[in-house]
């Protein structure tokens, strides 16, 4: 679109609001001005005034429907695997709006497809976007809508997508197989056979959807699972709050937000984690996990270039190694480098380099305001160091404490490390590691409030 049909499409709108209220009394108006937001990109500047359509033609079945549609579409604009930032937004007025057009229907149009289907459908998605809280409600929306017509393709999909996302890959993989014979071999359609196929060990069924889209998949025999070979390594996001271990954390007590792990992907939806979390999540190093086709971000990294970052959908098994925090105070810069190689092989020693993402209303809301940095450091002479060391499960502990003691007592650094201790049932010295964790951190927070 060129500038000048832009300048005035956006003259419309301005005359448009300035007309607002006879949006609600007249349909001609308020079609144009559906269509009006449409060729503008149906942005966040046009919520209020869907909300006001989507709620004030119940009586009007197609302009209700195509508000909601376009709310619809800008809620589904967040990740599902976000939490909702408040109560009220486009998915909640869609949803509103639906209800009060399906009670306005007339008897037949109750068991119309094309009338009453379409606002049962199009409800079940909204209801999808607002969480698992009204996840039997988006059930049924979707039964509704398939009873009146089996034979739509698009609801079986919108049906397993939800399916999906609440972990039931049993029922969205059925759904996405009657999507399937409906509407053809579908991209969309495939990814989430494959996906749930994945998610219940169904390696055949995943690889013959791989291949369908031209994925040269093969069954990986060991495993009972999918693989792609040549993979490029990814990022994956997940919820995670900070840990109560961390006094010294500039985010909020309990803040939700997500982290970035990288995976090493096995097929184009599972692989296993080669980083580990350090805030409480779900996943850590070494777990196998399922996540989502569609990239919800993408990061810049300096070794790899943008990456995509996909949503975290299932973990499909724990890994078996451990997964210890520790805490130190580096007295030299880069007292703690090398660490890793003084200690048993197969041993991985991560420091944290916190990459967090923080779920913001005045985002949400296109607010101007600033962001606080989250820098786990500290910025004073001594420099706080968290990190996270993954032990291999057939190692010996006794063995691993002694190379763990060698190799810090002769660094400029001290560290605390319960985790081992405990493993170890040295409660006493645990004790000690405990309340040295406590020191270094208070030492670090007295470090940084000097002037």
């Amino acid at each position: 679109m060129n500038a000048e049909a832009t300048e005035d499409l956006q003259a419309a709108w301005q005359e448009l609001l300035q007309r607002r209220a006879q949006l609600l009394e007249d349909p001609k108006l308020a079609g144009l001005g559906l269509r009006l937001i449409q060729e503008l990109g149906n942005a966040p500047a046009h919520r209020g005034v869907l909300r006001d359509l989507a709620q004030a033609w119940e009586a009007d079945w197609r302009l209700s429907l195509v508000a909601a549609s376009m709310l619809v579409e800008q809620a589904g604009r967040r990740g599902m695997d976000e939490p909702p930032i408040a109560e009220e937004g486009p998915a909640s007025w869609a949803a509103t709006g639906l209800e009060r057009a399906l009670r306005a229907l007339s008897d037949a149009d109750r068991k119309d497809p094309a009338i009453a289907g379409n606002l049962y459908a199009m409800l079940g998605n909204a209801l999808r976007l607002l969480g698992p809280n009204r996840d039997g409600e988006a059930q049924e929306a979707f039964t509704r809508a398939i009873e009146l017509d089996p034979d739509r393709g698009e609801w079986w999909y919108d049906a397993g997508l939800l399916d999906k996302w609440r972990g039931r890959f049993d029922e969205g993989f059925a759904a996405n197989e009657l999507a399937r014979m409906h509407l053809g071999d579908e991209r969309p359609v495939l990814w989430n056979l494959a996906i749930c196929a994945t998610a219940l060990g169904k390696a055949e069924e995943a690889v013959d959807a791989w291949l369908e889209m031209g994925i040269e998949a093969r069954v990986d025999r060991s495993r009972g699972m999918p693989y792609v070979a040549g993979l490029p390594p990814l990022l994956l996001r997940v919820l995670s709050r900070t840990p109560a271990t961390d006094a010294t954390s500039q985010l909020p007590d309990k803040s939700v937000g997500f982290e970035l792990v990288w995976v090493a992907p096995l097929s184009p939806c599972h692989g296993v984690v080669q980083s580990p979390t350090f805030r409480d999540a779900p996943i850590d190093y070494g777990d196998l996990v399922l996540w989502d086709g569609a990239p919800v971000a993408a990061h810049d990294t300096p070794d790899h270039g943008t990456v995509p970052v996909f949503p975290l959908l299932e973990i499909l098994r724990h890994g078996a190694e451990r997964r210890w925090p520790f805490v130190g105070l580096e007295r030299e810069p880069g007292a703690l480098d090398g660490l890793e190689g003084e200690l048993p092989e197969g041993t991985r020693v991560f420091i944290q380099q916190e990459r967090v993402e923080h779920h913001c209303a005045a985002c949400e809301a296109d607010e101007p305001h600033e962001h606080h940095s989250s820098s786990a450091s500290s910025s004073g002479a001594l420099r706080l160091v968290r990190g996270k060391i993954i032990v291999q499960p057939i190692q010996n502990f006794e063995e691993f404490r002694d190379a763990w003691e060698a190799a810090i007592a002769k660094r400029e650094a001290s560290v605390s490390f319960p985790s081992l201790y405990e493993q170890l049932k040295d409660s006493k010295r645990a004790g000690q590691e405990h309340q040295a964790w406590r020191g270094i951190e208070g030492k670090a927070l007295r470090d940084k409030a000097q002037p």
